[in-house]
């Protein structure tokens, strides 16, 4: 037991490494606005407006409610909204401990809690200018407000569960599935007499009207009800149909979508950032964790039942509704995952041996994550990249990109850039170019290669740029191309 090892020590190097880690975030703020959505969001603190696509729809309020609170403190948008998820997601250390705290000791506690926080993924994408990080924290949490509904079964206890659920779909829409937690709140209560169906009614219409409070908000800024369900139904028809990347697009077999999701998605990026070492580390834990786990473990907690139930709900919408190409998707599965697999582990042993390489893991976890946290702050996205080369361009141009060009509106680059995704476009538009090269993105021409066109013979490459794909996992490698048959075709 832990007869060899004090749990002074045990709570000493767990707050040593969160520590470490909180400091490593915000010395290393992450200040790029490097993709569409976090050009989005961040254009959003200097006008809100969801025809603008600033940001997009839902519009995202208390997410960009606070990133514009920290803005004014912070000069840099992008840099603003990274603070604020920072700020949040440390909160949410108190929720994890207080969770792992009513079945462990106060040190195995801190153990958790600590290997939870310091997660590698969920700490990079937490310093991103994107709402998953400030989402994460809130279902931490909405997560400990069920647990505590549960055990005081007080009306206002009930309450609490239902305000953060609409603050958490306020921050991140796509985290809807996780209103299963408050129905299976609802359920457990009902079944044991302790939810009268009057009381659950009045919880349904306060669930129903704490909702409204931001969708009323944002529909306000719309010009009304009518036209944020215009917007509505544009953005989840493009989101299931078109470039949402979901199941239903149908051009990525399911089987192929599963290995994405698991092997590389949860796998090698959510749970090893790329490190055959940790990830390594991390199988050793699985071992002990699949030892560990029961259906009477699980039937007989509280916590361990709503914990599967939100990961099992979670996972199948991901496989199902997201974009499988952003592995940011998975957050909630490796927060969630990682609490789950050492309490469970945890719950069956109490070992030196197993705290010894818990603290193990959690040192090396924090000193690869340090590590690439300097990187997403001091290297350029290969988008930047891109603009500063396109900046010392010595020929005339113009350049047709995709997503990118959003990216050098927000940076209010010099060159002419346009957004492009028809072939029949691009070759009318480029004809009005004369004594100009005409220079696309990679992208461009993967659409049109999409479209049946054959564009052997018809381009060479210019320059190539590159970023680490765990930050940029979209448009992490460009390659610029000039089109050739003279200036123009």
């Amino acid at each position: 037991m832990l007869e060899n090892l004090k749990p002074s020590i045990i709570i000493s190097l767990s707050l040593v490494f969160l520590i470490w880690m909180f400091l490593s975030q915000v010395t290393n703020l992450n200040s790029f606005a490097s993709s569409y959505d976090q050009v989005d969001f961040a254009l959003a603190l200097e006008r809100y407006d969801l025809l603008a696509m600033q940001p997009h729809f839902p519009g995202y309020p208390y997410f960009i409610l606070g990133g514009y609170l920290v803005h004014l403190w912070v000069q840099d948008k992008a840099a603003s909204l990274t603070v604020f998820n920072i700020l949040l997601y440390t909160s949410a250390i108190i929720p994890m401990y207080k969770l792992s705290r009513t079945h462990f000791s106060g040190a195995i506690s801190v153990l958790v809690a600590s290997l939870t926080y310091c997660s590698g993924f969920v700490v990079l994408m937490v310093n991103q200018p994107m709402s998953e990080g400030a989402a994460i924290a809130v279902l931490w949490w909405y997560v400990w407000s069920i647990h505590v509904a549960w055990k005081k079964q007080s009306f206002l206890s009930q309450i609490i569960p239902l305000f953060l659920l609409s603050i958490l779909l306020g921050i991140r829409l796509s985290y809807l599935p996780f209103a299963i937690g408050v129905l299976f709140l609802f359920y457990k209560l009902w079944k044991k007499k302790q939810l009268p169906l009057k009381d659950m009614l009045s919880l349904g219409l306060l669930a129903i009207l704490f909702q409204l409070l931001w969708v009323s908000g944002v529909a306000f800024t719309e010009g009304g009800f009518v036209d944020f369900m215009k917007l509505a139904l544009s953005f989840t028809s493009g989101h299931f149909n078109e470039w949402g990347g979901t199941a239903t697009r149908g051009d990525q077999s399911f089987f192929s979508r599963v290995y994405q999701l698991i092997i590389v998605n949860i796998g090698w990026i959510g749970i090893g950032i790329k490190s055959f070492f940790l990830l390594s580390m991390f199988a050793i834990m699985l071992l002990y964790f699949f030892r560990a786990i029961s259906w009477k473990r699980i039937k007989t907690n509280d916590l361990f039942q709503l914990l599967t139930l939100l990961i099992v709900v979670y996972f199948l919408w991901v496989l199902f509704a997201q974009n499988v190409e952003k592995p940011r998707h998975i957050i909630p599965l490796i927060t969630l995952g990682t609490f789950s697999l050492f309490s469970m582990v945890f719950s069956k042993w109490k070992t030196t041996f197993m705290i010894v390489f818990s603290l193990l893991l959690l040192s090396v976890q924090a000193y690869q994550t340090t590590l690439l946290l300097k990187e997403q702050a001091s290297v350029l996205p290969a988008t930047y990249q891109l603009g500063a080369y396109l900046e010392n361009y010595k020929e005339p141009f113009v350049l047709y990109a995709w997503e990118e060009s959003r990216v050098f509106t927000y940076l209010d680059t010099s060159f002419p850039h346009k957004e492009i995704n028809t072939y029949s476009k691009f070759l009318h538009d480029q004809s009005y170019y004369k004594n100009k090269d005409i220079l696309l993105t990679n992208s461009v021409l993967e659409g049109f290669i999409s479209q049946g066109i054959d564009l052997t013979g018809k381009v060479e490459v210019v320059e190539e740029f590159s970023s680490n794909s765990l930050f940029d996992p979209v448009y992490h490698h460009i390659i610029l191309y000039r089109w050739k048959g003279g200036r123009y075709e």
